[in-house]
């Protein structure tokens, strides 16, 4: 059963991910050509329901269609098929000639991808701490009223602070849920008082959001099919989104999104090439989102009408609401399946896999 519930998620799961992959490059293209209008908090919300969705999707099918066998119980669930469909199980007819190479190709595959995910997570922690250890190096100090400006910020947010003494002018948000800000006395030095006030109100915005742990959810989520490659480059799109939302909190929060467009351009010049794991870090510049041109000329327009205190705490809300009402349907959709009509979707997928043979 186990490899059974494997196979068909994979192959549902992938169907689906394609199709997802589709649906999220016409609503790029759509927007590129203005045909529709949406913010960049829009599009993160819709760039993480195309990565989140084929993976939920597909074990929400696979288990409203192979659970009725254990919840009615062999004999029932014999009885109430009805030919030809009783001599099939979903993808078993079509893979027999495959099987056991298929199945046993199946787990490896998943059991490969989720040790992958693992490693890179172990990997980018200490990948971490060896970059911030190697840029502890002798440097001027910066100036006590810009670390008392950083020590302000990060109070009011909540956030714990390390400074590194480097010449780099560097800063993340480190952790899931206690995150940690962790910034250079290069950047200090780099950056005037109103820029650096707009980037650590940036990394504050990452913090608020739980970017970090959003997009460790999404790492894992987009490794789960074979046509991964498709879900990363949403991942991708969607951590541009993240940075231009972030631009826009910080834009409120100070009132001045062009000394932010300032500070892009200063550390840009001078940022090292700083490979860690996205999903552990967030930064006010990535290897995601390496291209800081729409960034700037969003910051450039926000200062036309720069954004209220009251946007900027709508934008830096937490998806808590829609984590919950998504699992709310997931489980409340399958429980009403299954007690409703238990058999619909295993005779639906059956009847689609159908036309496939």
């Amino acid at each position: 059963m186990i490899f059974l519930l494997v196979e068909n998620f994979v192959f549902f799961g992938a169907i689906l991910a394609v199709l997802a992959f589709i649906a999220a490059e016409t609503v790029r293209f759509a927007v590129e050509r203005q045909k529709v209008r949406l913010t960049p908090f829009a599009l993160t919300r819709v760039y993480a329901a195309f990565i989140l969705l084929p993976p939920l999707l597909a074990s929400w099918i696979v288990l409203a269609a192979l659970l009725p066998e254990t919840w009615l119980g062999a004999e029932v669930f014999r009885a109430a098929h009805v030919a030809p469909a009783h001599e099939w199980h979903l993808l078993s007819d079509l893979t027999a000639p495959l099987e056991p190479f298929l199945a046993s190709a199946t787990i490896v595959f998943l059991v490969t991808v989720i040790g992958f995910a693992a490693w890179k997570t172990f990997r980018g922690f200490s990948r971490i701490g060896r970059v911030v250890r190697l840029l502890e190096i002798e440097t001027s100090a910066p100036a006590p009223e810009k670390i008392a400006l950083v020590e302000e910020i990060a109070r009011r947010h909540r956030l714990e602070v390390g400074l590194v003494m480097s010449g780099q002018p560097l800063t993340f948000v480190w952790g899931f849920w206690r995150s940690k800000l962790i910034l250079s006395s290069g950047l200090l030095n780099t950056l005037d008082e109103r820029e650096l006030r707009g980037v650590i109100e940036h990394e504050a915005a990452h913090h608020a959001r739980r970017d970090n742990l959003l997009k460790l959810l999404l790492t894992g989520a987009s490794y789960l099919s074979p046509v991964f490659p498709l879900t990363r480059k949403l991942l991708r799109r969607q951590a541009e989104q993240i940075e231009l939302v972030c631009d826009e909190i910080a834009a409120g929060a100070t009132g001045q999104p062009l000394e932010i467009a300032s500070a892009l351009v200063k550390v840009r010049r001078t940022f090292p090439a700083f490979e860690a794991n996205p999903a552990l870090t967030s930064g006010f510049l990535s290897d995601d989102a390496p291209s800081i041109e729409p960034r700037v000329k969003r910051l450039v327009k926000l200062a036309d009408q720069v954004p209220s205190a009251q946007m900027s705490r709508k934008l830096a809300g937490k998806p808590f609401f829609e984590a919950f009402s998504l699992a709310a349907l997931f489980a409340g959709s399958l429980a009403a399946i299954l007690s409703l009509a238990p058999l619909i979707v295993h005779q639906t997928a059956e009847t689609l896999i159908g036309f496939i043979k």
